[in-house]
């Protein structure tokens, strides 16, 4: 089995061939891909590693690379959607939780998004929630945003 790092804070997850973890670190529930392949699992940890440093495009070029072996990888279409609205977890001083923060401005909800509905399609029904809830509170981070750069 391959080793994931977690989407929030990098921090190594125990994934036992489920399509959701959480993280030990940082308590975040997320997505893991479906892959057993420990190729693609490393340019998931790349592309995650290259986003949790704010490099989005250059994330976004491994995620692509994924699609293109498995059109079907939902977290791959994910990954996808948090480089383009520049998503960063930010961990928040009272709460200790990771915040998403909006680092790329859009005018499209991220449930129009493309790459966020074939993360829809190919999600399983245990990992499709995740998604959903996680798209929901980075809508509403967009939406604050917006509000505060008026």
């Amino acid at each position: 089995m391959a080793i994931l790092k977690c989407k929030m804070c990098g921090g190594t997850l125990e994934a036992n061939d489920e399509t959701i973890a959480v993280c030990q670190y940082c308590g975040t529930k997320q997505t893991l891909p479906k892959t057993s392949d420990d190729v693609i699992s490393n340019l998931f940890n790349r592309a995650n590693n290259l986003r949790l440093k704010c490099e989005f495009d250059k994330a976004a070029q491994i995620y692509e690379r994924i699609v293109e072996q498995d059109d079907s990888e939902a977290e791959a279409h994910w990954g996808l959607v948090l480089c383009k609205y520049g998503i960063e977890y930010v961990e928040d001083p009272k709460t200790k939780k990771r915040i998403p923060t909006c680092h790329r401005d859009s005018f499209e909800a991220i449930t129009a998004d493309y790459n966020y509905q074939k993360a829809i399609e190919y999600a399983d029904v245990v990992s499709r929630p995740v998604y959903e809830e996680e798209a929901r509170v980075i809508d509403g981070e967009i939406m604050l945003f917006k509000i505060n750069q008026n």
